[in-house]
């Protein structure tokens, strides 16, 4: 049995003879190793980002409105309204990871409020320097 290898790798298929071959493709009587992956394209890595953020987006969304519902009707706990803070940062933050430096190569995720400490205040204090 021969084969057609194609030169990027990404395939073969069976073949009669050395004349079966394409330009693009060389000739093998040996079963051709398996297939190298190409790497994904600048625009297939922003697809794949936005389709993760999209995804962190509705997990936002879907925990902000309990939490919306509770202010809205002046039902609100302390801890409430600064859980409802966080969640809006976020959102905030996940919206913005296209202007980051770097994008979509390398993205900075930020925590959602799940996966902060507790201790995390909903402002965070900006810190001054002091002379």
């Amino acid at each position: 049995m021969s084969f057609a290898v194609r030169n990027d790798g990404e395939g073969w298929y069976s073949v009669d003879g050395p004349g079966d071959v394409g330009t693009d493709e060389w000739y093998s009587v040996e079963v051709p190793p398996a297939p190298v992956p190409r790497p994904p394209t600048v625009e297939e890595v922003a697809a794949d980002a936005a389709k993760k953020r999209d995804g962190l987006l509705a997990v936002a969304t879907a925990r902000m409105g309990p939490l919306q519902d509770a202010v809205d009707v002046g039902r609100a706990t302390d801890d409430e309204v600064a859980q409802l803070m966080l969640w809006k940062g976020y959102r905030i933050d996940l919206n913005r990871i296209e202007q980051q430096e770097g994008f979509p190569a390398e993205i900075q995720w930020p925590l959602s409020p799940d996966e902060m400490p507790p201790s995390v205040p909903a402002e965070a204090p900006v810190d001054t320097p002091t002379e």
